[in-house]
């Protein structure tokens, strides 16, 4: 029964924690340094199609869903399939490089709020994230490069065979293996990757560390962590529509308001100079209030997208917690974030009370 009670509360402290507007903000600067960032990668991959580096890139930049849409639309045209590949693992190193930073620092957070049943401090996170992005880095970057590394191996491996059939009997065996090594760290990773950064911040473990737990919980515990990751992905898709719902009912509600107070001629031509790009120049808004009101959306919107990251993040700390208290027996009292030989952090500090215990020895 306490184990189950330990459960809900641990899911309301969760709620509670993903609603947090300190880590909102954090995954907000998070977004605002992704975002230019990726588009760099997006330039550079329509510079690969067509080659002129100073226009693409200031296409991507200026027309960002479109020129995104346009690169995967032509590279499909085109059969450019190792582009795409390449496109889209540089679109999520810089994510696991940004979220090794602030994505740590949220988790972090969640952890001392959800184990420790406190108010994280957001400094204190930072320095953790500070101290421990590289392993957060690592644990993902290094699981997808050492699937390719493995198949490029077994692809190395099989062109003895051009050589002559002989070497086929004999490199074919080994390419298997590779390739099954490989597949196997890619199901890790797609199953329990989203255990690295909650076993770093709860455990403060290094990417070694990361890597043992994602496995061992990814293969001797499959079934219990598809479970929960199906209700996290339940849970998450139902505050995307939620949230969703609420973004259309105030964007129309706006409208509304628009067309009431400006008069129906008004409101067309304003919201025409916000969202109908011109043939040829910057597609900006001409006038301030068409720049008013497309600074209100995007901040909307913006924000909006924050909120769901962090509550995707607050989500895989519980998966993470959910294991250890119901696979490994351990209880969240034991689960406290705190390691006594690091010495930037004081006990103290952290709502622990230190107690001076006396002891005597018997003799005989």
């Amino acid at each position: 029964m306490s184990e189950r009670v330990d459960v809900l509360e641990m899911l309301r402290v969760a709620r509670r924690a993903a609603g947090d507007m300190r880590k909102v903000f954090l995954a907000l600067y998070g977004l605002l340094i992704f975002v230019p960032v990726a588009l760099l990668v997006v330039a550079g991959g329509r510079v690969a199609l067509s080659g002129t580096f100073t226009d693409q890139l200031a296409t991507t930049y200026l027309r960002p869903v479109q020129a995104t849409f346009g690169l995967f639309g032509d590279a499909f045209a085109e059969g450019a399939w190792g582009l795409m590949a390449l496109v889209l693992l540089g679109i999520w190193l810089v994510a696991m490089l940004v979220g090794s930073f602030f994505g740590l620092a949220i988790t972090r957070m969640a952890a001392v709020e959800i184990t420790c049943q406190r108010r994280a401090d957001v400094k204190e996170a930072l320095s953790f994230a500070r101290a421990h992005w590289h392993g957060g880095l690592l644990t993902p970057a290094g699981l997808a490069f050492g699937t390719i590394a493995l198949l490029a191996l077994a692809a190395a491996v099989m062109v003895l065979g051009r050589v002559s059939e002989f070497f086929v009997i004999l490199s074919a065996p080994v390419a298997l293996v590779l390739v099954v090594a490989a597949i196997a760290l890619l199901v890790g990773l797609l199953a329990g990757g989203i255990l690295a950064w909650p076993a770093i911040s709860t455990e403060w473990s290094d990417a070694f560390d990361a890597v043992t737990r994602v496995y061992g919980y990814s293969f001797a515990h499959a079934y219990r962590l598809l479970m929960y990751r199906t209700g996290a992905l339940l849970a998450l898709a139902g505050a995307v529509a939620s949230r969703g719902l609420r973004a259309l009912l105030v964007l129309c509600g706006f409208y509304i308001v628009l067309r009431i107070g400006l008069g129906a001629e008004h409101t067309k031509v304003l919201l025409d100079t916000v969202l109908l790009e011109p043939p040829q120049g910057l597609p900006l808004p001409e006038t301030f209030a068409g720049w008013t009101l497309l600074a209100c959306a995007s901040i909307y919107l913006t924000l909006l997208v924050a909120r769901l990251l962090v509550f995707r993040l607050v989500l895989h700390q519980s998966v993470y917690l959910l294991l250890r208290l119901r696979v490994d027996r351990v209880p969240l009292d034991n689960i406290d974030g705190y390691r006594p030989d690091d010495a930037d952090f004081d006990p103290t500090a952290q709502g622990f009370e230190l107690v001076e215990v006396e002891e005597e020895l018997s003799t005989e």
